[in-house]
């Protein structure tokens, strides 16, 4: 697939065109920003770029047989590494080590691509610093994170950067609208598409989420239960609590706060109309949600939003889902979301 096709990532995607016509690519490259907007896309499209047997307008043709095999994950020059157990270990960086002392087998480059790079963990980082510090000529490494600042300075220091950016609505409506459906009856509405491009905050992993009607109709049932609280009594915060705990998608629960607490921030100060374009959920379906609870102001709403970035943070750490997320919803019906006791 060539670089061209890459949507969205206008900025990104001329620079790596730009490299790629030059043959100026530097052999340490990082693909940081939000999960879901196209960094993995786009290092397999640079690798069948430099890959490619029959450029197009120096472009991947996406046809020739290196195109296909790194498509397919077959490419005997590409190495992909992700994190086993939530972590990078030494044992895989010792496989990039031995992968990249080897010549290139049938192209010019032996590419390592490092899928949630932030994930290595200390011994591993400390490895691959020694690698990245004398590279071959040949190898090029690209790092994926959406978490960057997690990197070892040293590590950062090596690469450079390229910054990918939540996706516009309409190309995440585009690149769903160009899925090939998968199976009989699996034709998707292009409302069921624009429902899920609204709520997906620039990202295709969570359009591909909410394009799914029963998880729409989750988020709808969620956030709308979740903006009553300040009425709400304390039994109904508990019992989302309880739900909420037992929801297997807790990435996707703690994005939709933070959207709605930003939105009715925004709302609160009398800008969310306004600015459309600063709005995280383009869509119509939680306007009345969000004036709702923006009611509550936006001091208590910016108290109630740090307390959200300490249950975030801290659900890691041996903490018990449940008992925080009843403390962080009765906190917001007892008015007290700005103290520190608990989340």
């Amino acid at each position: 697939m060539p670089l061209a096709d890459l949507l969205g990532q206008d900025l990104a995607r001329d620079r790596l065109l730009k490299m790629v016509a030059q043959t100026r690519v530097p052999q340490t490259l990082l693909f940081s920003g939000p999960q879901g907007v196209g960094k993995n896309l786009a290092a397999m499209m640079l690798a069948q770029a430099l890959s490619c047997r029959e450029p197009e307008n120096g472009d991947a043709c996406g046809k020739c047989p290196a195109c296909i095999q790194i498509q397919r994950k077959l490419y005997p020059d590409l190495l992909l590494i992700a994190a086993e157990n939530q972590q990078i270990k030494i044992n895989q960086v010792a496989e990039i080590q031995d992968f990249i002392s080897y010549s290139p087998l049938v192209g010019e480059h032996r590419i390592v691509i490092i899928k949630d790079a932030h994930k290595l963990n200390l011994t591993a980082a400390n490895a691959l610093l020694k690698t990245l510090e004398e590279p071959a000529p040949a190898v090029l490494f690209i790092l994926l994170s959406h978490r960057h600042h997690l990197l070892l300075a040293t590590i950062l220091s090596r690469c450079l950067r390229l910054q990918f950016v939540s996706l516009p609505q309409a190309a995440v409506v585009k690149i769903l609208e160009q899925q090939e459906p998968v199976g009989e009856d699996a034709a998707v509405s292009g409302d069921a598409i624009l429902a899920a491009a609204a709520w997906s905050g620039g990202s295709m992993g969570r359009a591909q989420f909410f394009l799914v009607e029963e998880n729409l109709a989750w988020g709808r049932e969620f956030i709308g239960k979740f903006s009553h609280l300040p009425q709400a009594t304390i039994l109904a915060a508990l019992d989302l609590a309880e739900v909420t705990a037992q929801f297997a998608e807790r990435e996707m629960v703690f994005f939709l706060l933070r959207s709605f607490l930003h939105d009715a921030l925004l709302s609160a100060q009398g800008i969310g109309m306004q600015r459309e374009s600063e709005v995280q959920i383009s869509s119509a379906d939680w306007s009345a949600d969000v004036t709702r609870f923006a009611a509550l102001g936006e001091m208590r709403i910016l108290a109630v939003r740090q307390r959200l970035l300490a249950l975030e943070q801290a659900q890691g750490i041996n903490v018990n889902i449940k008992l925080a997320f009843e403390a962080f919803f009765t906190a917001i019906i007892s008015g007290i979301a700005g103290s520190n006791r608990g989340f």
